[in-house]
């Protein structure tokens, strides 16, 4: 790659910060970004999740075909075009290639680890368009993945899903996985909590009540003040 950064030769042609070659020449291994879920329900709720965009020169080409095409949507991603992000745009060009979108990443890579990544950016797109059955269906791509990153978002993002539909103890479950999944003290508070709260909505106050006091015993005081309200709302003893 001559340049780490891209010049912008015309109106349509679009730069990318750190792309992926073919021939394995990238100095980056791995590229980290941030996955935005929208949470409905129990309110608008922004929570980031780390998901790692995998590259190793050894992986074959439709490894490496899907993080380059993922690199270049990044620009669509981080400015919150989700039409632009899911659908591409032919008019953008780099290096005279149409940028694509995730769905074509989705369908031409679903089986490599970057398109599990574009199945669950795929899955937030449409979070954010209100469609949740599509997105739930792109959330299930990522379930299987090997990436924790990736399981973690997959699950938390059907959670929303199954929220949107009125489906609390399903919803509950899903951020329990979550949660499970999850070695960071602060994401397995943030989906405990998450789950406690669609299981009080679910009248299970047994479920709720062993969620808040985890939340409370947990490693991360973060979500404390609010599973303690929790707790009160049950009618609960708080220790």
């Amino acid at each position: 790659m001559a340049n780490q950064e891209e010049m912008i030769e015309n109106n349509n042609e679009v730069g990318v910060a750190e792309e992926l070659n073919y021939d394995g020449s990238n100095t980056t291994s791995s590229l980290q970004r941030n996955i935005k879920l929208i949470l409905i329900g129990l309110g608008v709720v922004v929570v980031a999740i780390t998901a790692i965009i995998f590259y190793n020169k050894s992986k074959e080409t439709k490894e490496q075909e899907a993080s380059v095409a993922l690199s270049r949507v990044m620009v669509f991603i981080e400015s919150g075009d989700n039409d632009k992000a899911f659908n591409g745009d032919p008019q953008k060009l780099v290096r005279g290639t149409p940028i694509v979108g995730l769905k074509t990443i989705v369908d031409e890579y679903g089986g490599t680890r970057n398109g599990e990544v574009a199945a669950v950016y795929a899955g937030n797109a449409l979070l954010a368009k209100k469609k949740y059955a599509e997105a739930e269906e792109y959330f299930s791509k990522g379930l299987g993945s090997e990436s924790k990153e990736v399981t973690v978002a997959s699950n938390a993002g059907l959670a929303v899903c199954k929220e949107s539909k009125n489906e609390y103890s399903g919803a509950a479950e899903q951020y329990e996985k979550a949660a499970s999944m999850s070695n960071q003290p602060s994401v397995i508070g943030k989906y405990k909590l998450y789950a406690a709260m669609n299981y009080e909505k679910a009248n299970n106050k047994e479920k709720s009540e062993k969620l808040y006091r985890e939340i409370i015993q947990g490693e991360s005081a973060e979500f404390v003040a609010e599973a303690k309200s929790g707790l009160t709302r049950l009618g609960m003893i708080i220790e």
